[in-house]
Parts: C-alpha cells; structure tokens; sequence
C-alpha cells in the first residue's frame, strides 16, 4: 500500500465582487462601411479557393459567441467548411468569410492547438487586408494584431509574407476574378 500526504495549501481568490468602478467596455470589433456585392462575390468564389460555404441563419447557429467557423467534415472531405452566422451588417459578414477563407487557405490541415493565437492573427491580419482593400473600415481588428509585440522579426517577416500572399489570393480570385 502506498502513502502519501494529501492536502491543500491556503491561497488568495479573486472575485470580480471585489472590484470598483464603472465596468469596462465591450470593445467593438465590428467591420463597417458598405459591402455593396462583396458577400455575394466572397460565396461565388468559394470553389475557385477551394472551400465549401454556408451562411448559417442566426435562429440556427449552434457555435456559440463565434461569428463564423472553418473545419474539415469528415477525413475524407477534400475541401475544408466555412460556415458564418448570418447578420445584417454585410460588412462585417464579409470580414468573417475572409476571416474563415484565410483559415482554410493557411490553416487547414494545422492540428496544433499551442499555435492557434499565432493563425487567428493571421487570418484576421488577411480580413484586415482585404477588408480595406474592398473599402471596409476593419480597425476594429487592430486589437488582434497588437498580439504580435512577443514575436521576434524573423517570425513577423515569415508571418507578414504567409498574410500578404494569401490576401492577394484572396484579392485576385474575389475581387479581380
């Protein structure tokens, strides 16, 4: 039989009970501006970058507080699912298909969770891209981007590079396609 010593060692708690003052604000990430037929072209061109969409209605969503979705069905599905919780503000709908679009294109087959604040930087950096490029106002992203100072420069070179050419992809086959 073996024994051992069991016990617990004494430690402050934090409430939120303890706090005073106003609370602090929600931060608004919304995209804004007008999306004209960008929603439109974002689903026409799923094929040409190699990813099946849905736009799910809101009463439907069953993902919780996200916004959209980019996972693989089945292991035999060869092109990777982007679902995004349908909304009336188109603008920041087709922030969040570019969002998810840069997920498939960059990420689809990444299975490492230790990584996964590093690719929700780079495909929200690509929504940033491409969202200003089609005339959206996407500075509600910089708050994601500022997670980048613990990088070293080699890392934000490869990154910056791996951001723009998916961007251009993205680009080239929605905009200019």
């Amino acid at each position: 039989m073996v024994r051992g010593l069991v016990g617990f060692k004494p430690a402050p708690v934090f409430d939120v009970s303890q706090t005073e003052g106003d609370p602090l604000p929600d931060l608004d990430t919304e995209a804004t501006g007008d999306a004209g037929d960008l929603v439109e072209q974002l689903t026409t061109a799923a094929d040409d970058l190699g990813v099946t969409v849905r736009i799910v209605p809101a009463e439907e969503w069953t993902h919780g507080e996200a916004r959209g979705i980019c996972e693989q069905l089945s292991l035999v599905d060869v092109q990777p699912l982007v679902e995004v919780r349908d909304r009336e503000n188109e603008a920041d709908l087709a922030r969040t298909l570019i969002h998810e679009y840069a997920h498939a294109l960059l990420h689809f087959d990444v299975d490492d969770d230790t990584e996964r604040a590093k690719r929700e930087v780079e495909a929200e950096a690509v929504a940033y891209v491409v969202g200003r490029y089609c005339g959206l106002d996407t500075s509600g992203s910089a708050f994601y981007l500022a997670t980048w100072q613990d990088d070293d420069a080699e890392s934000i070179q490869e990154r910056l590079g791996r951001i723009s050419s998916t961007a251009q992809e993205i680009i080239d086959t929605v905009v200019e396609g």
